[in-house]
C-alpha cells in the first residue's frame, strides 16, 4: 500500500485507540507566527501539539520566538494546541499539519491500523508517565498496584494498558476507572492512584500542598521515550530536507530550554500559554521536571535522537500490549541523525 493510499484509508475509516475513535478532524485552532509562506523554502512549520500550551512544548516556543524556524528555511510557525477536546494528533498530521507530538503506543496503534506515520525523534529520553499516589499510602513498585483503584484518562489508556502487559501484571487484580484529566479524587480517597505526568499533575498537586509520590514508569521496567515527533512517510520520502530543517530548529529550541528554564517559563506563562492562567512557580517546576526527562547525563547527548537500543526496548515494550511492529516500521531516525552528524555543535556539552 502506498503512503497516499494508506493515508486516505486511515482518514476514511479512522481507528480506535483506548476506546477513542480517531478520525479526520473538522477544525483546527492555531496561532501562526512569521510570514505567509511566500518566499520561504519550506513554508509554515505546522505542528500539532499533544496538549495545551504549557512548558511541555517550550522548545518549540523558543524555536519560534528566537527565529530558528525562519533561519532554517520556514516562513514561520503554526503551533496547533491540543487538549482534552482536540482531534486526534495522528489524524491531524495525516491531513493538516506537517508534524505532531504523540506517544509511542498511540503512534504504534495508528501504524498497526495502516496509518503511514513514522516517529522521527523524541524530546524526552524517559517518558513522563507515572503512577501518582498519596505520600501516606504510596505506590512504590508495580506490585503495589494490586488491590488498588487507579484512575486513568482515555488519552493515557494505551500507555497504561501496555505498561500492565509489558510488566506481566495481572490486570484483574487492579481496578482501573476512567478519570478525565484531573487526579483530585486521589486526594479525597476516591482512587488510590492516577496515571499522570511527572511534569504536570504531580507538580500541580505538590504546588497545592499535597504530599505526592510518583512512580515513573520508565524507572520500573517500561522504558518508553516521550514527546515523540511524528510525520508521514510521504513527507519523509519527498521532503527530507524540510524534516531536517524542522528538527534542527527544534533541537536549538530545546537546548535553550535546558540552558534557561526560567526564560522558557516566562515565555510560556506570558505569551504562548497566556490564556491558560498558568501559575509561574508551578510552571517553572514543571519545566525543570521536563528538563530532567530530557537529559541522560551522557556527555555529548544528541537531543531528540534515540539510540538503536532504546528503539528496540520501545518496540519490545509495546509488543507486550499486542503491537507487533518492527523498528523500521515505526521509526525513521535518519533525518535527526544526519542533523547531528552535519552539526556536532548541536550536541549537549
Amino acid at each position: 500500500m502506498s503512503s497516499q493510499l494508506g493515508r486516505r484509508a486511515f482518514l476514511r475509516h479512522g481507528l480506535t485507540v483506548g476506546g477513542l475513535a480517531l478520525a479526520a478532524p473538522a477544525v483546527l485552532t492555531a496561532c501562526v507566527s512569521g510570514g505567509d509562506g511566500d518566499g520561504s523554502r519550506f513554508g509554515i512549520a505546522s505542528q500539532r501539539l499533544a496538549w495545551v500550551k504549557n512548558t511541555q512544548f517550550a522548545g518549540s516556543y523558543l524555536a519560534d520566538r528566537n527565529g530558528y524556524y525562519v533561519q532554517e528555511g520556514f516562513s514561520g510557525a503554526d503551533l496547533v494546541s491540543g487538549g482534552p477536546t482536540a482531534p486526534p494528533i495522528e489524524s491531524d498530521v495525516l491531513s493538516r499539519t506537517f508534524t505532531g507530538v504523540s506517544q509511542v503506543p498511540i503512534v504504534g496503534s495508528a501504524v498497526a491500523k495502516g496509518a503511514p506515520l513514522k516517529i522521527i525523534g523524541a524530546v524526552y529520553a524517559r517518558n513522563a508517565n507515572c503512577i501518582m499516589s498519596m505520600g501516606a499510602s504510596p505506590i512504590e513498585t508495580p506490585q503495589d498496584l494490586y488491590g488498588r483503584t487507579i484512575g486513568c484518562s482515555s488519552s493515557s489508556e494505551p500507555v497504561w494498558r501496555n505498561f500492565v502487559a509489558a510488566l506481566g501484571l495481572d490486570a484483574s487484580r487492579i481496578t482501573t476507572v476512567p478519570v478525565q484529566g484531573d487526579p483530585i479524587g486521589m486526594t479525597t480517597g476516591e482512587i488510590d492512584g492516577y496515571v499522570g505526568f511527572v511534569n504536570n499533575q504531580v507538580v500541580d498537586l505538590r504546588g497545592k500542598g499535597f504530599d505526592i509520590h510518583a512512580m515513573l514508569l520508565a524507572d520500573v521496567g517500561f522504558p518508553l521515550v516521550g514527546q515523540t515527533y511524528i510525520t508521514t512517510q510521504d513527507v519523509l520520502d519527498n521532503d527530507r530536507e524540510k524534516v531536517k530543517a524542522f528538527l534542527r530548529a527544534e533541537v536549538r529550541g530545546w537546548k535553550d530550554v535546558l540552558a534557561d528554564p526560567q526564560h522558557a517559563t516566562d515565555l510560556t506563562v506570558n505569551d504562548y500559554g497566556r490564556t491558560l492562567g498558568l501559575d509561574p512557580r508551578t510552571t517553572l517546576d514543571a519545566c525543570i521536571a521536563g528538563n530532567e526527562l530530557i537529559r541522560t547525563g551522557e556527555p555529548g547527548q544528541r537531543v531528540i535522537d534515540i539510540s538503536d537500543a532504546t528503539v528496540e526496548a520501545n518496540v519490545r515494550a509495546i509488543a507486550a500490549g499486542g503491537l507487533d511492529l518492527s523498528p523500521d516500521t515505526l521509526f525513521d531516525l535518519g533525518p535527526i541523525r544526519e542533523v547531528h552528524q552535519e552539526d556536532p555543535a548541536l550536541a549537549l556539552a
